[in-house]
């Protein structure tokens, strides 16, 4: 479940202050989801901002008082949103307008948590949002993989991209795209290790990036 190697794979020659990244695994707080359970469709099977099941849907932890997860939040997730709404507020400053690129991985094979999982499982699913995300900038998005030669689907098995909650479905300035990687592209799922062409595949998703950027 954890997204290894996601932030090697994309920070490159990118500036820090352009890329958030979570500070902490989501086994201790997941900052992709909403940290209210009641609005949260994952939480129904112990996935909400606070994880108390694992991928195959067996205990992960003890239950938490609600002074506990107060903390873990206060600790991680909020600050988190904070530095996420910042980096869209200073886009829009600068240019008018934000882009965000929501990037994670995913396995070949389904896991037991996956709520929609039995669908296809391309080489690069791209997550959009109903709001926040245009058909040109989704049709741009699976051009700039195609061109390269990736296989690219969408919101299969993973739909959704994430926007802060002070712009999220108020301000269509800001813009998201979900890029989920399958694993077996760039890493052994069997050891964790990247495998040989880690290298020449970071290349190439740097420049699928690009190519959304620029048309944006």
């Amino acid at each position: 479940m954890t997204d290894r190697w996601t932030y090697e794979l994309i920070s490159g020659d990118s500036p820090s202050s352009v890329i958030v990244n979570s500070p902490v695994s989501r086994l201790v707080v997941d900052v992709e989801r909403f940290y209210d359970d009641s609005k949260e469709i994952m939480a129904s099977i112990g996935m909400g901002a606070i994880y108390t099941a694992t991928h195959s849907l067996g205990l992960l932890r003890r239950p938490i008082s609600a002074a506990e997860r107060q903390l873990i939040l206060e600790t991680w997730y909020h600050p988190h949103h904070e530095k996420l709404t910042d980096a869209v507020e200073i886009a829009l400053e600068q240019h008018g307008k934000a882009l965000i690129f929501d990037i994670h991985s995913y396995p070949k094979q389904m896991l037991p948590y996956e709520i929609n999982g039995d669908g296809k499982r391309p080489e690069i699913c791209i997550g959009t949002d109903d709001f926040h995300t245009s058909e040109r900038l989704t049709k741009i998005a699976c051009s700039a993989f195609e061109s390269i030669g990736f296989e690219v689907g969408l919101n299969s098995p993973f739909k959704g991209s994430l926007v802060p909650a002070k712009h999220y479905c108020e301000d269509p300035r800001v813009s998201s795209l979900m890029i989920e990687i399958r694993r077996d592209l760039y890493m052994d799922e069997k050891t964790g290790l990247p495998l040989e062409q880690f290298s020449i595949f970071s290349e190439n998703l740097h420049k699928a990036v690009s190519g959304i950027t620029a048309q944006f």
